[in-house]
């Protein structure tokens, strides 16, 4: 069953600032996106570069190694040359804390 684990306090974050959190087993890209907060596997789908190291900016994240770009709502890609989507997580912001569900 899927459950919400505290990941980050929200103003750790600036407003294009993204960085990588571990939840559970897994490295995530943690992205606040003009104060909407995203998650997304911080592993780019073309040769592996850290998303969490990319520039966001309206909805989009780009690998900071080859430029690929991934919707942060869902992360679909957007760009080559990735050739596959990466996983998207429900993000909340609960009393001041940044919560992922994985």
């Amino acid at each position: 069953m899927a459950s919400y684990i505290k990941v980050a306090k929200a103003s750790d974050l600036r407003p294009g600032q993204g960085k990588m959190i571990t939840a559970g087993d897994k490295r995530i890209a943690l992205f606040n996106d003009r104060g909407s907060f995203y998650a997304v596997d911080d592993t780019c789908t073309h040769a592996g570069g850290p998303l969490s190291e990319g520039a966001c900016e309206d909805g989009v994240v780009t690998c900071p190694w080859h430029a690929a770009q991934f919707r942060l709502r869902d992360g679909l890609v957007l760009g080559p040359p990735a050739p596959r989507n990466v996983n998207a997580y429900p993000v909340r912001v609960t009393d001041g804390e940044v919560e992922v569900e994985l």
